[in-house]
């Protein structure tokens, strides 16, 4: 499915803040539903019975943060879903998580100092839903990583939605429902 853009959108993150050790995580488990690249991220997402495609860019700096959101979808939702979906993002990504005090209490530890001085601004996050996260379990159980890549690639090519958008094929959740 094709998507267009139909809005831009200025999120302004508490500093500081990292964006790419905020939307990239190497660890995670590869779902198809995303791409990233240095200062740039392409995410699909289903939210209420929407698929949207986000593509999140950099545009500030670790102390003077900005981000940079495109929305493209089929049809422009109302704007209360619209809000919605931007506040959840905000949410699952913790745009405006404060690490002031946990940085003043642990920057001049000897262990955690120059680790937090490396990552300084990264935010724990991911942008999966709960139901998101149960069937990423199931597909990881008692399988190595290459097989439940295969099987969770199996999953959204048989009930995902493959949206077009930016240059980019990335698949998008199905509701939760529909595997029965």
């Amino acid at each position: 499915m094709k998507v267009d853009k139909i809005e831009t959108v200025e999120l302004l993150p508490t500093a500081p803040f990292d964006f790419d050790s905020t939307f990239h995580k190497p660890d995670h488990f590869t779902s198809g539903d995303n791409y990233w690249e240095r200062g740039l991220k392409w995410q699909t997402w289903s939210w209420k019975s929407k698929k949207f495609g986000l593509k999140l860019e950099n545009a500030g700096t670790k102390n003077k943060p900005s981000i940079k959101l495109s929305i493209y979808t089929k049809e422009r939702p109302d704007e209360k879903i619209l809000r919605s979906l931007i506040e959840e993002l905000r949410y699952r990504y913790n745009l405006d998580l404060n690490l002031t005090n946990f940085y003043k209490k642990f920057r001049v530890d000897e262990i955690l100092g120059p680790i937090i001085k490396k990552w300084r601004g990264m935010r724990p996050g991911h942008p999966s839903s709960l139901y998101e996260y149960l069937i990423i379990g199931i597909v990881l159980q008692n399988a190595y990583v290459r097989r439940s890549i295969q099987m969770f690639t199996a999953l959204v090519e048989n009930y995902g939605t493959l949206l077009e958008y930016e240059n980019k094929k990335l698949w998008c959740f199905w509701e939760p429902g529909q595997l029965k």
